[in-house]
């Protein structure tokens, strides 16, 4: 009875079974070729340039000695003797102390405490102000944003012209719809200009004036956010909204041709 020379088991031949078979010799060949490529390593005692405690490295005697300096532990390794000239220039790049300076605020004339030099420097490059008037500028912007949502509101509702095309497409509506309602602010201040509140859909007919600028005061951005706000409002309230847009003039042909696409859209929601 012989062993196997992988696993040491008692066998007839030299192995118990293909898999040792292979893990043996697969690896004496990495082995070999290792040694063939690299030299074969050894084991050295070295001493630690900082602690002074021998321990072994493994490493080839060709290239022995490798370094001039081995560490036995990271934190030996990490550890540095400055001299008193680095120490010198390492004190000239730190930060100095510099004293408290204050200035005036721009607006309430205030004092404004700054308690190191890069808050100085900051406060060089832009004129600060104190937190009493930054509160204040930030409460005065937001109460010109609801100023500016009321003022919407109020033209929205001064807005009663209807084109004809927009008329006759509120007609065809009641022809198909029970419930329908046209130009109510039902939606926090906000109007639709059909409504149909069965099946919960807002429908928004935008002329010209909503794409391109009519008059000199007329402002198309103020006009694109005021509809992203009503959009909102409408979706806020669980309705669907169905905006068609209306670039030219009178034509009964062109109003046909949009409610029967509003149909398809309704029976797709249906």
């Amino acid at each position: 009875m012989n062993k196997c020379l992988n696993c040491g088991e008692y066998v007839k031949n030299k192995y118990c079974n293909v898999s040792c078979q292979n893990s043996h010799q697969n690896f004496n060949k990495s082995k070999m070729l290792m040694i063939k490529r690299w030299g074969e390593l050894k084991k050295f005692d070295v001493t630690c340039f900082i602690c002074n405690k021998k321990f072994s490295i493994k490493e080839k005697e060709k290239d022995f000695p490798r370094k001039l300096k081995y560490y036995c532990s990271k934190s030996c390794a990490n550890t540095r003797f400055s001299s008193d000239e680095t120490n010198k220039k390492r004190s000239k790049t730190l930060k100095k102390y510099y004293p408290p300076f204050n200035r005036n605020c721009p607006k309430c004339n205030n004092i404004i405490p700054y308690n190191s030099r890069s808050h100085l420097l900051k406060s060089e490059k832009r004129k600060s102000t104190c937190k009493k008037c930054l509160i204040k500028k930030r409460k005065l912007h937001e109460f010109y944003k609801r100023i500016g949502r009321i003022g919407g509101k109020i033209s929205s509702k001064n807005q009663i012209k209807r084109s004809k095309n927009e008329i006759l497409f509120s007609n065809l509506c009641k022809t198909k719809f029970k419930n329908v309602i046209t130009n109510k602010p039902m939606f926090n201040g906000w109007d639709a200009d059909i409504v149909l509140p069965d099946e919960k859909i807002a429908i928004l007919w935008n002329g010209k004036w909503h794409y391109e600028k009519i008059t000199k005061n007329h402002s198309v951005l103020q006009v694109q956010n005021r509809d992203k706000i009503k959009l909102d409002e409408i979706t806020k309230l669980g309705y669907i909204y169905y905006v068609i847009k209306d670039m030219g003039k009178y034509n009964p042909l062109f109003v046909n041709e949009e409610f029967d696409n509003f149909l398809k859209f309704v029976n797709k929601q249906i």
